[in-house]
């Protein structure tokens, strides 16, 4: 068995809705480019990879892969993920093998499977919680922010919803402090849709304030993979991602301990895919992972991935066990050069104001230029963060004077 060619696409898949596209342009989140790993085989067999963004492969790095045996270079998370999950593929193909055999011992033929979203108003919000019980979902990670008041998001959200279907909501760290974060999850916490939080302040930094957190909220708390929380035991569960390798020795330590902890793989349908092959053989990979597919207007895929009851099945037969749709990945490619929708958004003007009313009826405002600026003032503490009535309102460049005047005075003094 030997690799005969491996080719590197860039695709550029849109979101799929306006309202989506307003608000992953807008944020400090990922944009609408695909990465596609193409191997062959010297058999012809042929094994498709993908992820989100990624950085070009190195063109003598993939080259030197030609006559290699893929088995040698399947667990070597320097390839890059893409490329791991194509040689995954391309393997299993060749050897009639489903990926999970070539992961480890199957122990469930059907994941959990989470919709994600970024920080919206709530009535977008809304929106997509109705889109993902459509699609079959039933957990809704939600990126709560300070510009906005998430108690007011959940209590929106939460009346479209039915009472078993759950809001994971993560704060990257954005609560700061064990105190503000005790003072709203134990709000939340009352709230029956809420289902998990994640990073309410980064919990490696206040390690005895996290196990203080801990025993005062009643829904789990969450965080990304660090072994100086995880023997601290001040977090419920993990999020895990990465290449193969990684991925198994933390997933290994997190069930040692007893950890739940959902794999986060972003991507499309071959992302899915793998992460649905992946998780079928980690034993405390039991929380809803979260891949993003659901965004794209596409997942590039023959036979879309179905979610029922919050579950997806792993695919059957060799390899990842999905069809690649050839005529989308023609559909979507780009030149690696050409911008993204979203960073030609970006490289426009606009003005951010964060606002919340004040006591006196008039409304408190503070302007940015970009997420960026407002971002780092939150977590600076120079804004006071989750306040009622905080939303968030964007004016886009109109052209004229007065917004030139007022933009270039507000980048003056730094923001």
């Amino acid at each position: 068995m030997k690799i005969t060619r491996v080719e590197s696409l860039v695709l550029h898949i849109p979101f799929y809705a306006d309202h989506v596209v307003a608000a992953m342009h807008r944020a400090q989140t990922h944009d609408e480019r695909v990465s596609v790993i193409r191997v062959e085989l010297d058999d012809g067999t042929v094994g498709y990879g993908d992820t989100q963004g990624g950085a070009a492969p190195d063109p003598a790095r993939l080259a030197s892969l030609t006559g290699a045996n893929p088995l040698l270079h399947l667990y070597d998370d320097s390839l890059g993920f893409a490329l791991q999950i194509a040689l995954l593929d391309a393997v299993g193909r060749a050897t009639q093998t489903p990926a999970h055999a070539l992961l480890g011992r199957q122990l469930r033929d059907r994941c959990p499977l989470s919709w994600w979203d970024i920080d919206m108003p709530p009535g977008d919000w809304v929106k997509e919680a109705e889109a993902s019980l459509a699609r079959g979902y039933t957990t809704f990670k939600m990126k709560a922010r300070p510009w906005r008041d998430i108690h007011e998001q959940i209590a929106t959200v939460g009346e479209v919803v039915p009472r078993d279907y759950r809001f994971d909501v993560d704060f990257n760290g954005f609560l700061l402090n064990p105190a503000r974060a005790e003072e709203h999850l134990t709000r939340l916490d009352e709230h029956v849709n809420v289902g998990m939080y994640e990073s309410p302040f980064y919990l490696q930094k206040d390690l005895t304030g996290a196990s203080i957190l801990r025993g005062c909220v009643k829904k789990p708390i969450v965080e990304h993979f660090r072994e100086e929380v995880l023997h601290a035991h001040c977090s419920d569960g993990f999020v895990i991602g990465g290449g193969i390798e990684g991925v198994r020795r933390q997933a290994a330590l997190a069930a040692e301990f007893n950890k739940p902890f959902w794999l986060q793989l972003v991507g499309a349908g071959l992302t899915t895919a793998y992460a649905l092959h992946l998780g079928s053989v980690l034993s405390h990979a039991q929380l809803p992972y979260i891949t993003c597919f659901e965004l794209f207007e596409d997942d590039l895929l023959v036979q879309p991935i179905s979610v029922i009851d919050g579950y997806a099945a792993v695919p059957e037969g060799p390899g990842l066990g999905v069809e690649v749709d050839e005529e989308a990945l023609r559909k979507y490619t780009v030149d690696p050069a050409t911008a993204t929708p979203k960073t030609e958004y970006r490289a426009r003007k606009r003005i951010l104001r964060v606002r919340w009313p004040a006591i006196s009826g008039r409304l408190r405002e503070w302007s940015f230029t970009d997420e960026a600026e407002y971002q780092r003032a939150f977590y600076d503490g120079s804004v006071p963060p989750f306040q009622e009535g905080a939303h968030l309102d964007v004016t886009e460049d109109d052209g004229s004077a007065g917004f030139a005047s007022e933009h270039a005075a507000i980048q003056a003094q730094g923001r």
